[in-house]
């Protein structure tokens, strides 16, 4: 092998490495962007993510009395496709008014962008509602989407 060839040799190696870095490196930046363009529910937002399927919304206040029971849930996320987002009420204030909702935490179910019912908390910020409730709100919805 002549200077020559060796030097070619050389520096189609530094390129290929070189090539390599940047490609990897890209694919590591890549990592670091949010995977979804709508992270929050808001005003926006609100209908876009309420169109398709079962979504139950449970909003919440910072100055709600009581919260809900973590158990109230079980079962809900995934039955019959059902996805559930926790939203402040401050960030999706024409919703809340729409719904008339005034005590905290307060729950609503969808179907296909139309509202199917909603569990509104009482004075002490308790909701008359549990697991086996919402479930039969889903069956309803599902039966009335037959006939």
């Amino acid at each position: 092998m002549n200077k020559t060839q060796l030097i070619k040799w050389g520096f189609k190696l530094l390129c290929g490495i070189g090539i390599a870095i940047v490609l990897c490196g890209n694919v590591v930046n890549a990592q670091d962007k949010p995977k979804s363009p709508i992270s929050t529910l808001n005003d926006d937002n609100f209908k876009k993510k309420m169109a398709k399927g079962f979504v139950l919304v449970h909003f919440t206040a910072q100055y709600q009395f009581a919260a809900l029971d973590t158990k109230l849930f079980d079962g809900i996320k995934g039955f019959e496709g059902c996805v559930i987002y926790v939203v402040d009420h401050s960030e999706v204030k024409k919703v809340v008014k729409k719904l008339r909702i005034r005590n905290y935490p307060s729950l609503a179910l969808f179907h296909n962008g139309s509202k199917k019912e909603v569990w509104k908390a009482d004075m002490d910020g308790e909701v008359d509602v549990t697991n086996k409730h919402i479930k039969k709100a889903i069956e309803d919805a599902m039966s009335g989407d037959v006939f």
